[in-house]
């Protein structure tokens, strides 16, 4: 039961850098030069929407099937 849950913190640990780079781009980008607000939003809901999709992925039952049997080993 270790495996499914360092896979999950694998993965909270990806949504973070994801989301950590994807908004700081727009924020970098804003703060050299003007960034339209609607830029701006689209790279905030970008970043939730990878992520969000990301997530998803600890839903599938090979993902759970491959940590059991990681843990096997």
């Amino acid at each position: 039961m270790v495996a499914p849950s360092r896979r999950a913190r694998a993965l909270v640990v990806q949504n973070l850098g994801i989301a950590s780079v994807i908004i700081a781009t727009p924020v970098v980008r804003d703060l050299v030069a003007t960034l339209p607000l609607p830029l701006g939003v689209l790279g905030h809901e970008s970043s939730t929407v990878l992520v969000g999709l990301n997530g998803l992925r600890l839903l599938r039952d090979a993902a759970w099937n491959r940590a059991r049997a990681g843990a096997r080993r």
